[in-house]
């Protein structure tokens, strides 16, 4: 059982991390004016985050069929949770620009946001391990 739990959690926290590392890297490494339009809107990688992340969500609370299917759906979440937490800070407490986002404020807020899930991540999964440590095993006589 904590193999499994240990699993679900890598699962998640290692797309979480890697989307934010290659986006930042790309994001910085491209221009301020580089933006995805659509239909005449800016639409910023937030949006496509929520995206992927409510239908996952709901997918993943009522169970998904068989395991590689979870595994997906549990990479889906990490990713797309890095996407809407890296944005956060940045569209809340800056001008919302392409130099805004290379920006310390925009930089340190999402890495703020990813440590505080990722902490969160670790923390539910020790919880979840150590309660099923603590359940007798059902073939064990007291």
């Amino acid at each position: 059982m904590a193999d499994h739990q240990r699993k679900t959690a890598l699962f998640i926290l290692l797309p979480m991390i890697g989307t934010f590392v290659i986006q930042r890297l790309v994001l910085h490494h491209s221009s301020p004016d580089t933006h995805v339009w659509v239909a005449g809107f800016l639409v910023h990688h937030l949006f496509w985050g929520i995206l992927a992340l409510v239908p996952t969500a709901f997918l993943l609370a009522f169970g998904v069929s068989t395991p590689w299917k979870r595994n997906l759906a549990l990479a889906t979440l990490g990713f797309s949770s890095a996407m809407v937490l890296d944005e956060v800070i940045y569209l809340v407490c800056t001008d919302g620009s392409g130099v805004a986002y290379r920006g310390g404020v925009s930089l340190w807020g999402a890495v703020t946001l990813l440590g505080l899930a990722s902490v969160f991540l670790l923390g539910v999964q020790g919880m979840r391990r150590r309660c099923a440590e603590a359940q007798p095993d059902p073939g064990e006589t007291p």
